[in-house]
């Protein structure tokens, strides 16, 4: 075995603060993220009917919300951040490639709210890797604190600059999926993309789409497979592996690999299978996945 990711435990505690960036953070421009603005006075009502999380929930001007929008049969459609500018205005936070089927996804069920919809130019920045005294600005992640800062518009202004990539690779040994690229649309169902342990769901706020099967199986607690960091025997190239891809120990499938970066990713695993070295489907290629240090202590 070639070894595992090794992880920090954290705290969710202090998610609203609106210190974020520190000296020694790294920032990098996602270019895979997009803003949409909806506003009117309706726009808040016309929200909670759609997402996951609860938009009643956000205070203030400095405050984010992860969240999903699903299909009426329970799968992500879009990985989303929604930040609250005021009473009547949010901005939301969508994947690049999939702003054009989340306009005419949201347009279906704003008919009666007769909310405003529009694309925002202002780019989306995340500052990450934080080592030393708090700066003011920003929006902390609302998924995981050691994800660091989302900044809208302006990078901080005391960090270094880097590549997208880099912050990527960040992200996905934390294990935290983001956008199209590890997120089938349409497919994929939320808790196995860890929505429960990201703080990206409420469970008492009341109807939305994709509710029913979200909210059984919570109850019933049958999630045996989630997204995991992965660890790859070597550096794998774009294209290289054929995603997603199946996972298995032998002749028992063990999962699938969802995306690769260099040489980590992040894969669907069952959990009997972690920590054991897994082959991908037509390659050469073995992983081994871990537990996020960041999950709860009773899932195993």
């Amino acid at each position: 075995m070639f070894g595992s990711l090794r992880l920090a435990k954290i705290s969710s505690a202090g998610l609203r603060f609106r210190k974020c960036c520190r000296k020694s953070s790294s920032v990098a421009e996602l270019h895979s993220r997009k803003l949409v603005e909806v506003s009117g006075p309706q726009s808040g009502k016309l929200l909670q009917g759609l997402f996951t999380n609860d938009i009643n929930s956000l205070s203030g001007t400095h405050t984010a919300l992860y969240t999903h929008l699903l299909n009426v049969r329970g799968r992500i459609m879009f990985d989303n951040i929604v930040y609250r500018v005021n009473d009547d205005e949010y901005l939301i936070e969508v994947d690049n490639s999939l702003v054009s089927k989340f306009l005419k996804f949201v347009s279906m069920y704003n008919i009666r709210s007769k909310a405003k919809i529009a694309v925002r130019d202002e780019p989306v920045y995340a500052s990450f890797i934080p080592q030393s005294s708090l700066l003011d600005g920003g929006y902390v992640d609302p998924r995981l604190p050691l994800l660091g800062c989302r900044h809208i518009g302006t990078p901080p202004d005391r960090a270094t600059t880097v590549s997208a990539s880099e912050y990527d690779r960040h992200r996905v040994a934390l294990g935290v999926s983001e956008g199209a690229h590890d997120i089938s649309s349409g497919k994929d169902f939320p808790f196995e993309h860890n929505l429960d342990f990201l703080n990206g769901v409420s469970f008492s706020k009341g109807c939305y789409i994709g509710q029913e099967l979200t909210a059984r199986t919570h109850h019933v607690g049958e999630t045996r497979k989630r997204v995991v960091p992965v660890k790859l025997s070597e550096q794998v190239e774009d294209g290289q592996i054929s995603l997603p891809a199946r996972v298995s120990l032998g002749s028992r499938a063990a999962g699938k690999l969802l995306s690769t970066y260099g040489d980590i990713g992040l894969a669907v695993l069952r959990f009997p299978y972690l920590e054991q070295e897994l082959s991908i489907k037509d390659s050469h290629v073995k992983l081994v996945g871990s537990k996020p240090a960041w999950w709860p202590e009773d899932i195993r």
